[in-house]
């Protein structure tokens, strides 16, 4: 027991430095149950533990110098990372041929990552940064001190050129967990079945319980588990530093040595924990990270619960099915801001699928001929994904807040508690309560009450949705040529506001960085109705009305010139939205409209010099000026002349590019 709570106390000590709230509260819980379970003495050893956690995740390791001389541990096609005298960084080279284990003389100079980040999108700064990656060495001359005669990626590439672009995608990722987004990794990851789309201990597993008893057949158990083991450690060298893989190869490893030279002295949990307390002891920053905190809690949780229904084996899968999809859930709300309807029964009728083809292609991988058969799985699994592609329903839902979170946590704890005890009644109870908590969640009841204006910070582009209770318009939508703008960032950030239609969408013009994502954007998300410059005006949404400034459209055929300038009252602050609008149409409007104030302006072409002239800024006086423009962008968007004036008139600025989303908001409206 002391083994597996110094284990807890250390997690919860590393982990502290990130979320102080929730931890504080975690560890509270955990102590006070310490105390009540077992005796003082333990208690304060988990708490001095907790401390010690908390006082070492705060040594950092830092170099500035000219020279940087480290070892490569991560090597992927445009950078790879470096480990020099303990600093991890980040070296872009792109196309580059370094792989793990070549040691490297680096001249360059280091600054803190500083990577684009859109709306909802892929945070690399933040994956970086949980993998204690803090900066980035832009290298000026690489020399190789030592080249790893064992090329890792060459031999990954040499295997998958024996499959098709669709079957390497599926391989690819289930055995090294890369490989090229195809339509059918896209569908799988639709009906969240992406799990299986990564190197993970699912398929060694299976690998290993497969080899076991083919080897036993020939060879002593000792014997056979053992070249088992050094088939997996092989194995891993091409997948590192994949952490599942890791993981199992120790605990492999660690069990071997219990059973046949320790005479099993330990019992699974204390195994557990004694292999989680090494590796955070290797690598602290693995308590940010999934991989680690999936990778210990479900086999906790499986071990923690594996007497119940003793007698009844589908009863016991089932219900051990449940309780590690509870706690698998507010990950998967993180990652798809939606809840499957059907995603349980899915996982558990397509693993024994996954399952094979990870096998073959493993045993394929040690030169076992069996790529045909491979071949003929995947064709059943794209059969199958086609079959239950209807089932594909899901709730949407944003991701728990740090209260929700810590009462969901706080109550599966409880749940798993009594489950663990056989107290069938209160388990049930607690079941109940979980899914109803995040049934409650689901239901847009902050959207019937609430009235929001968001600038979405699509990069160098413009789109703003106007949400009145439960309808909503977005006013552009972004577009930029390296990446699926509505797929990447419109469609993830809809879902977290659970909003699943649009009511309107305005383009105010035709340029790609106004419209481009409104074709993908049409094919995943309904849309009642599109408006340009050349339609009607007004449009109502509720309270709000539309208007469209720029009545002089028909007199040019240049886009910005015909560019729609919307105005609208809500949240009782008048909005200005200028699309790219440039000088002319400004003096036009304001020629026309005397009067015309605003409270908010949205400033043109994303604070380009070509709009926003004094006069017009002048009259309208606006409280706040926002600015969408991508960050570093190669327009130099927005002007100096443009913030000068905005300054001038004391405007508050915000842009898109330094703050991200820019959101006005009331309730009860």
């Amino acid at each position: 027991m002391i083994i597996f709570l110094t284990f807890i106390a250390l997690y919860l000590g590393l982990s502290l430095r990130y979320a102080y709230v929730v931890v504080i509260l975690i560890s509270a819980i955990f102590l006070f149950f310490v105390f009540k379970r077992c005796n003082l003495f333990l208690t304060l050893i988990s708490l001095g533990v907790i401390v010690l956690g908390f006082s070492w995740s705060f040594i950092d390791i830092s170099y500035q110098k000219s020279t940087y001389q480290g070892i490569v541990y991560e090597a992927k096609q445009n950078y790879f990372l470096f480990n020099s005298g303990g600093e991890r960084l980040y070296v872009h080279a792109k196309n580059h041929d370094y792989d793990i284990g070549d040691f490297l003389s680096i001249e360059g100079e280091k600054s803190e990552l500083d990577f684009t980040v859109l709306e909802s999108d892929f945070n690399f700064n933040e994956f970086l940064n949980k993998k204690g990656v803090f900066y980035s060495l832009e290298s000026h001359k690489i020399t190789v001190k030592f080249h790893n005669f064992i090329r890792i990626k060459q031999r990954r590439e040499e295997f998958l050129e024996n499959f098709e672009t669709s079957e390497k995608s599926i391989v690819g990722a289930i055995l090294f967990s890369s490989g090229e987004e195809t339509p059918l990794t896209s569908e799988i990851k639709s009906l969240h079945l992406s799990r299986f789309l990564s190197a993970s201990g699912l398929y060694i597993l299976a690998f290993v319980t497969f080899m076991n008893f083919l080897l036993k057949m020939f060879l002593k158990d000792k014997i056979g588990e053992a070249i088992t083991i050094l088939l997996v450690i092989l194995y891993s060298v091409f997948t590192f530093p994949r952490f599942a893989l890791i993981r199992v190869c120790f605990l492999l490893i660690f069990k071997w040595i219990n059973k046949y030279l320790l005479k099993k002295k330990f019992n699974y949990l204390e195994i557990l924990s004694f292999l989680g307390i090494f590796f955070l002891l290797l690598d602290r920053y693995l308590v940010r990270q999934d991989c680690f905190i999936l990778g210990f809690a479900i086999p906790i949780i499986a071990y923690l619960i594996r007497d119940i229904y003793p007698h009844h084996q589908i009863k016991r899968f089932l219900m051990k099915s449940v309780t590690i999809y509870l706690f698998f859930l507010p990950f998967e709300i993180n990652y798809y801001h939606k809840i499957a309807i059907f995603s349980l029964p899915l996982q558990v009728v397509s693993a024994p699928l996954f399952i094979a083809i990870g096998v073959i292609s493993l045993l394929c991988f040690f030169y076992v001929p069996l790529i045909k058969v491979d071949k003929v799985l995947i064709l059943i699994l794209q059969t199958f994904i086609k079959i239950i592609e209807p089932l594909n329903l899901a709730i949407l839902m944003p991701s728990l807040n740090i209260g929700l979170l810590f009462l969901y946590e706080s109550l599966y704890l409880i749940y798993l508690y009594y489950l663990s005890l056989g107290m069938r009644p209160f388990q049930h109870y607690l079941t109940w309560g979980l899914v109803s908590l995040m049934m409650v969640y689901a239901l847009p009841i902050d959207n019937a009450l609430s009235v929001e204006v968001s600038f979405i910070n699509v990069g160098q582009g413009d789109c703003t949705m106007v949400r009145y209770h439960n309808q909503v318009s977005l006013i552009d939508t972004g577009g930029l040529n390296y990446k699926d703008i509505a797929k990447d960032v419109l469609l993830p950030y809809l879902h977290k506001k659970r909003i699943h239609r649009l009511d309107n969408v305005f383009i105010t013009h035709y340029d790609e960085d106004h419209f481009g994502a409104l074709s993908s954007l049409k094919e995943n998300i309904y849309i009642d109705n599109i408006y340009d410059y050349h339609s009607s005006f007004p449009v109502r949404m509720g309270t709000i009305e539309f208007i469209n400034y720029n009545i002089y459209s028909s007199e040019s055929e240049d886009e910005n010139e015909r560019s729609l300038v919307l105005g609208f009252k809500a949240l009782d602050l008048h909005f200005l939205l200028m699309g790219d609008a440039p000088k002319e149409v400004e003096r036009k409007i304001i020629s026309q409209n005397s009067h015309l104030k605003c409270d908010v302006l949205k400033v043109g072409h994303h604070g380009s010099d070509t709009s926003s002239s004094e006069i017009f800024i002048k009259q309208l006086r606006p409280e706040v000026a926002v600015i969408s423009c991508g960050k570093n962008n190669s327009f130099g968007h927005p002007s100096k002349s443009v913030i000068s004036i905005l300054k001038k008139y004391k405007i508050l600025i915000r842009r898109t590019d330094l703050e991200g989303t820019i959101t006005f908001k009331k309730r009860f409206v």
